[in-house]
């Protein structure tokens, strides 16, 4: 180890699940000491960790969504989170452009973010610029490189463009808005809150409230009239209830991404591409290979520095919390998301 922290020979605060199953089993206690980094790990002092909606799938284990995907579920006892933000305490041997002190966020961990100290594979972790929040940067990790999948790397966005960001008010939707934004694009976003709907705003589309009668129309409407009333691309958050109403909304052409679904089996009639030929993308994160991180993070980066992006931060909460955080992710007491939840170590 380079460098030594005598406090990582001890145990520290963190969150560990020894059984899988509801918000319950996120117990807050010591953990055991991480030691030494090996060969390429690096040591994180964590800030802020990110929850996202899969947190909970790793959190159901073998009775969630990844049932079916073993290798997404961890071996018992573990701690959970992917996403989180803080400053480089310690690197293994031949561990290259991070050194002690560094601002960082993760897109993964090899112990969790969900606890005072984190360890990481080196290409786990990414600069995080002067101008984000350690907060902040816990929302860039999944949230935001899923938008940026979605846009750029599944539907090839380009200048002009309509997009309608569907459930824009949430991490990934907010992120979405902002880098659609940033593309040159004429971008609508829906929320089904009123703060949810001035969240979108403020990101820099036009909002509208999915939850009311003859949204779609409203949508469609707000664009410009050089650009038919119809969206270049869609990206979805719920495809399981949206998903027929989004391939209307399209123009010849046009390309929905589905982000976000329930497990439930949708009626549909794949004659409804047809005449527009249009086009569906299923979007994945884990799925991205090495030169398409390398890709997505250094225009995050970019983005962040330029002030194009910054992470919202919707909810903070102690991470003695992480139950509770992982009710408001999935049904938030609210009644609508408002960008990201993080807790606070």
């Amino acid at each position: 180890m380079r460098s030594a922290a005598r406090k990582l020979m001890h145990s520290f605060d963190a969150i560990v699940c020894r059984s899988f199953g509801g918000p319950e089993v996120l117990t807050y206690g010591a953990r055991d000491a991480l030691g030494s980094p090996a060969a390429g790990q690096v040591i994180v002092q964590m800030a802020a960790a990110g929850v996202n909606p899969s947190d909970t799938y790793v959190r159901l284990g073998p009775g969630g969504p990844y049932a079916n995907n073993p290798k997404l579920i961890p071996t018992l006892p573990f701690t959970p989170g992917k996403d989180g933000a803080g400053t480089v305490v310690a690197v293994g041997d031949g561990v290259t452009g991070l050194t002690p002190g560094a601002r960082v966020y993760t897109t993964g961990s090899i112990s969790g973010t969900y606890a005072a100290y984190a360890l990481c594979g080196m290409d786990q972790l990414h600069p995080l610029p002067d101008n984000i929040t350690f907060a902040q940067g816990a929302c860039v990790g999944v949230p935001c490189a899923t938008a940026y999948r979605a846009l750029h790397l599944r539907c090839k966005v380009q200048p002009g463009d309509t997009v309608l960001v569907h459930g824009a008010s949430g991490a990934v939707g907010l992120a979405a808005v902002q880098l659609a934004v940033a593309a040159g694009c004429v971008v609508v976003g829906t929320a089904g809150t009123a703060a949810g709907e001035a969240a979108v705003r403020a990101a820099g589309a036009v909002a509208v409230n999915h939850r009311e009668d003859a949204y779609v129309e409203r949508a469609m409407a707000s664009l410009p009239a050089d650009k038919g009333g119809k969206f270049d691309i869609v990206l979805e958050m719920a495809a399981h209830a949206n998903m027929l109403q989004d391939i209307v909304m399209l123009r010849h052409g046009g390309q929905l991404a589905v982000v976000g679904s329930k497990a439930e089996a949708v009626p549909f009639n794949p004659r409804l591409l047809m005449p527009a030929e249009v086009s569906i993308h299923g979007v994945f994160l884990s799925t991205a290979s090495a030169a398409e991180k390398q890709q997505t993070h250094a225009a995050l980066f970019d983005a962040m520095v330029s002030g194009a992006l910054t992470p919202v931060v919707g909810v903070e909460l102690p991470l003695s919390e992480a139950a509770t955080a992982h009710k408001e992710v999935m049904q938030p007491s609210s009644g609508g998301k408002v960008g990201n939840i993080v807790l606070v170590v």
